[in-house]
């Protein structure tokens, strides 16, 4: 059980934690608020908020009773990552290694539009399954969301822990035809996982500070492995 819950975890900083790329435009300052429901867990709504602030980001999402609240912070510019669980007072720091970009052809990927559409967050949407051997993945996906937050969500996945080689070409995939996701749906033998749901973004300033991690804490090393598999 410990040990689901904690891939889940990862996999919810995996889809949460955004490093937004540099663009004409002004790079989008503000918040994201997402909606996690994990039935392995409990019940409940879990809530996930996150902080964008340039190269910077800070992820506060809450775990329970299992995990408490869980923040992450990332740097772009330091090539850093800090996992931190504040009721533990543990944390984990990483490299980001943003050297690899993956194939990201259609023929490499198992992902596929069912012409199933929806109204999610106010965005008109469209299911795309990705499908694997025990399980798949459902992303509902828009167009509709302003450029500047659409490129933090593939950069999210790409540069963030526990991330997975098919995952980043498929979110890659999606993003080239410019839709990122406001739903996922995550199965394994038929039992839904996780469902990670995008509830709205805010733009307004942040202060430098929200964007360090504590210095009362000790940080290890990431375990090997927790980077996902092979890009």
């Amino acid at each position: 059980m410990k040990k689901i819950a904690g891939l889940l975890l990862v996999f919810g900083f995996v889809l949460a934690i955004p490093a937004l790329k540099l663009h004409a435009q002004k790079p989008f300052e503000g918040t994201l608020t997402w909606a996690l429901t994990i039935p392995i867990m409990d019940s409940d709504n879990h809530s996930m908020i996150m902080n964008i602030k340039g190269d910077k980001t800070e992820i506060e999402m809450d775990m329970g009773d299992e995990g408490g609240l869980v923040r992450s912070y990332t740097d772009l510019s330091t090539k850093k990552r800090y996992m931190v669980m504040t009721e533990l007072k543990k944390g984990t720091v990483s490299d980001i290694d943003d050297s690899v970009r993956p194939d990201t052809t259609h023929d490499s990927l198992n992902i596929n539009s069912t012409g199933q559409k929806a109204n999610i967050a106010g965005y008109s949407s469209e299911e795309y399954i990705s499908n694997e051997a025990n399980g798949e993945a459902s992303f509902w996906v828009t167009a509709d969301i302003p450029k500047d937050v659409e490129k933090c969500f593939y950069q999210a996945l790409s540069n963030s822990p526990g991330q997975d080689a098919k995952a980043i070409k498929e979110m890659k995939y999606l993003d080239d035809r410019g839709l990122v996701p406001v739903r996922i749906i995550i199965r394994l033998a038929g039992q839904t996982m996780m469902t990670v749901e995008f509830v709205k973004y805010e733009r307004k300033s942040l202060d430098d500070g929200l964007f360090m991690p504590p210095t009362d804490i000790k940080y290890d090393p990431l375990p090997s492995g927790g980077d996902g598999g092979e890009n």
